[in-house]
């Protein structure tokens, strides 16, 4: 960790180094900003690990889902992180210093609208913002998280792992118990596909092979296809090789998969996913394109396939996935590397050429 200036409460430094978006050019610099101020329900987290997320490649690109920046002020990028305590609010309950945490992102929100049980980004209070996205993120060495989106880590889960747990780990597990309440109760017969086996995709396939499900992974990159095998994929299909992976899918399966979750940011992935199921499957909407879907709207009211959606949800669904993760001995694969390489794992993860998760790992 470079030197800093000062300290603060005898202890602590009063500046650190963040890699930050600037919205007026659609720049990342390393910057040195001030150590957060925590208020009453915020607690001070050292920052251990932070991950990147493809969604933090919106920011750069045009977008149809509500991503809107203009000329504001640089902010710290990263919504995935984990650390530990060194700081609790007044009103923070349940922390104290030293804890290992991880949290969600979402803040500005009440917790408690019906909207907040859903998801707290539609918080009927209509003020709801991503930290990492329009507000500081993660991506430096000391953050200030709403204790309400924070669950405790087991002592004996590494930090130097967890990040991607609390974003792309969640979403896998919500979308994977979310396709798992729509099934059938026989998972050993029972067959999923994981379209975009990546950093969300290596998290997904190893969920449902915990569950004993038979997973078929799909995917463009020979690397996520690699990870896709260790992570326990009976089969694996790169369409782009793989001409004629669809029939060679319903083959495999007898007359397709009973479900299919789609984690990739890909409209063409999108609509070619309902051919892969079989009649009444289930279509799990979990990454997000920059434009629309289309489905048919006769395959879905003649129930030919179910359309789901799911996503990193709210912070009672987050303990049950560090649960379920600890209990299972799953662990996301992440490619760590220094603050100071921030640009270079941007490039690496707009190239798709990596396996799992890429991240900063902090001293």
């Amino acid at each position: 960790m470079a030197t800093m200036n000062g300290t603060t409460n005898g202890h602590l430094p009063t500046k650190q180094r963040a890699a930050q978006f600037h919205p007026k050019d659609k720049s990342v610099h390393i910057n040195e900003i001030p150590i957060p101020t925590i208020k009453p329900d915020e607690i001070l987290v050292k920052v251990r690990a932070a991950s990147l997320c493809h969604s933090d490649l919106m920011l750069f690109e045009p977008n149809e889902q509500g991503l809107v920046l203009g000329e504001g002020d640089p902010f710290t990028m990263g919504h995935e992180a984990c650390g530990t305590v060194v700081e609790v609010g007044d009103e923070a309950k349940g922390f104290k210093k030293g804890d290992k945490l991880g949290w969600l992102p979402i803040v500005d929100c009440c917790f408690d609208c019906e909207e907040c049980q859903i998801h707290n980004l539609y918080c009927e209070r209509g003020e709801s913002k991503v930290q990492g996205m329009t507000v500081d993120g993660y991506f430096q060495e000391y953050c200030a998280i709403k204790w309400r989106n924070a669950v405790r880590i087991p002592d004996d889960m590494d930090l130097d792992t967890c990040a991607p747990l609390f974003c792309a780990g969640c979403t896998a597990f919500n979308a994977v118990t979310d396709t798992v309440a729509e099934l059938p109760d026989e998972p050993n017969s029972t067959w999923v596909a994981v379209i975009g086996c990546g950093g969300l995709g290596h998290l997904a396939i190893q969920y449902l092979k915990a569950y004993g499900y038979r997973v078929v992974g799909i995917d463009l990159s020979a690397d996520a296809l690699t990870e896709a095998t260790a992570s326990g994929a009976d089969h694996v299909f790169n369409p782009k090789i793989d001409t004629d992976y669809i029939k060679r899918v319903r083959e495999i399966t007898g007359k397709g998969c009973h479900a299919a979750i789609n984690v990739t940011n890909s409209v063409p992935a999108y609509s070619s996913t309902p051919q892969l199921l079989r009649m009444n499957g289930v279509l799990m909407v979990t990454g997000i394109p920059q434009s629309p879907l289309q489905f048919q709207a006769m395959d879905i009211s003649m129930n030919r396939i179910r359309v789901r959606g799911s996503n990193n949800g709210t912070t009672p669904r987050l303990e049950k996935c560090v649960g379920f993760s600890h209990e299972h001995g799953i662990r996301p694969r992440v490619t760590q590397f220094k603050l100071d390489e921030f640009e270079e794992m941007l490039k690496l993860m707009e190239s798709g050429k990596h396996k799992g998760r890429l991240g900063v790992l902090f001293d």
